[in-house]
């Protein structure tokens, strides 16, 4: 038997004022739409209805996945029957279609297996997935004859009593390809909203003595995100259980609730994640590490025993057993070695810094190579950029660079060389060399007593 598969992704999403096509919207860092293509992965056929910003939609579209375009968005039944119309669904022989929307990401592949065990056993016209839940406002409303359901009942055509009813729908459907096609035409648009409802398929079957079987959810599987208060609400839900699978796998939360974290983040067993952190991107932390708190972590690689505090680690790499903060910022293109510190207020951008080396407090490393065990004291830069160009600077194994000292690129401190504080170095310093640029000293003796004495005749 043959099951195909398509999303409903054309609407704007009026309800999110946001400029932002609904299905776009990021839920734990992943477009929303990518959780509905993750739910229907294995079907057969594959297929998402675009319609408002398609282009940019169309971006998000997995692999497999056939694009079909619906230019007027005039509800549900006519985003299905501009499927079947179109020329990328004329050649699928499948026996049963899926339909789910776009914009419920809770859904999971095993909600979608279950409904289509129900719907295949006794070979159903149809079958969709309810739940009851405690406020069904703004849902369509099921109204079941025992265990098939007799219609769908959108809010805006219910009745008081109808109303009453606690039991939704979903939007999640599984409909025979014969009966959709046989059926799909006689939907009518007298309704509220003057739109084309696929739940009145419902209402058919039940006239025409077909079942419509009913999988009934818990509730939180099918919320469904038409403002920004829901979106809260399912990010919270998919977070809940993110990280609850991560605790099962070794890794300790110290505030889950103050943690924020997103589907993409690797964690390894035996690593504290401590309050206030956000782990975001494709960021993978090693075995035993620290992170946190008030930590934030984006597209970046901390190696096994590491330490981040009160920090912010961006597009870099950590190997083992680094140290970083607290209040230090790595920047995009940061690769660190074993053992590296780069400590309190300081920064490093686009920058090697191998094993051993430090870059303790106060000091800013950019475009610059260190090798093994430098030391890059408190106050020091690299002056990187002429105002044009940016360029390099290059450390040498075991330099040490003095506090407060300009290493103004492109320059480069030989293996074993010290650069004395307060330097502005221009030149390379050879090996072993003490670079030191500094104007001689001078005293100027009573200077205190003649400014204060200045200062009393006014």
């Amino acid at each position: 038997m043959k099951i195909s598969g398509v999303i409903l992704a054309a609407g704007k999403g009026t309800r999110m004022k946001s400029s932002l096509p609904k299905v776009l919207q990021p839920v734990l860092g992943k477009a929303m739409i990518s959780y509905a293509q993750s739910a229907i992965k294995n079907l057969d056929n594959k297929y998402v209805i675009l319609g408002y910003e398609s282009e940019t939609v169309s971006d998000h579209i997995f692999e497999g996945y056939k694009i079909v375009e619906q230019k007027e968005q005039l509800g549900t039944g006519h985003a299905v029957v501009t499927l079947l119309d179109s020329d990328e669904f004329k050649s699928d022989n499948c026996d049963y279609l899926i339909v789910t929307p776009g914009d419920v990401p809770l859904i999971d592949k095993s909600e979608i297996d279950k409904l289509i065990g129900a719907v295949t056993k006794n070979n159903s016209a149809l079958g969709l997935i309810t739940a009851e839940v405690q406020n069904p406002s703004g849902y369509g409303r099921i109204v079941r004859n025992k265990e098939y359901a007799k219609k769908i009942v959108e809010e805006a055509d219910a009745s008081e009593k109808e109303k009453s009813i606690n039991e939704i729908n979903s939007g999640i459907y599984c409909v025979s390809k014969d009966f959709l096609i046989s059926n799909i035409n006689t939907i009518k648009s007298d309704n509220a909203q003057n739109e084309f409802y696929l739940t009145d398929l419902i209402e058919i079957a039940f006239q025409n003595k077909q079942d419509a079987v009913i999988v009934q959810v818990i509730e939180d599987t099918i919320k469904g995100v038409n403002s920004m208060s829901q979106l809260n609400d399912v990010e919270d839900t998919l977070k809940e259980k993110l990280i609850t699978s991560h605790m099962e796998n070794g890794v300790y939360f110290q505030d889950p609730s103050t943690t924020y974290i997103d589907e993409t983040v690797k964690i390894h067993s035996g690593t504290k994640i401590f309050a206030n952190c956000h782990l975001t991107g494709n960021t993978e932390i090693q075995e035993n590490c620290e992170i946190g708190p008030n930590s934030l972590i984006n597209d970046s690689k901390i190696g096994e025993g590491s330490k981040v505090l009160y920090s912010v680690v961006d597009g870099s790499e950590i190997e083992s057993n680094g140290k970083i903060g607290p209040y230090a910022h790595l920047r995009t293109g940061s690769s660190l070695g074993d053992n590296v510190k780069v400590g309190a207020f300081a920064e490093t951008k686009n920058s090697k810094i191998s094993k051993d080396s430090k870059v303790p407090h106060l000091a800013y490393v950019g475009d610059a190579e260190l090798e093994e065990g430098v030391n890059f004291s408190a106050g020091a830069i690299t002056v990187n950029y002429d105002g044009k160009e940016k360029h390099k600077t290059e450390i040498k194994k075991g330099a040490f660079v003095g506090s407060d000292a300009m290493l103004v690129a492109p320059v480069t401190i030989g293996e074993g060389a010290m650069v004395g504080a307060g330097s502005v170095i221009t030149k390379d310093v050879p090996a072993k060399s003490l670079g030191i640029e500094r104007n001689q000293q001078k005293n100027i003796d009573g200077y205190m007593d003649r400014k204060k004495s200045s200062k009393d005749k006014k």
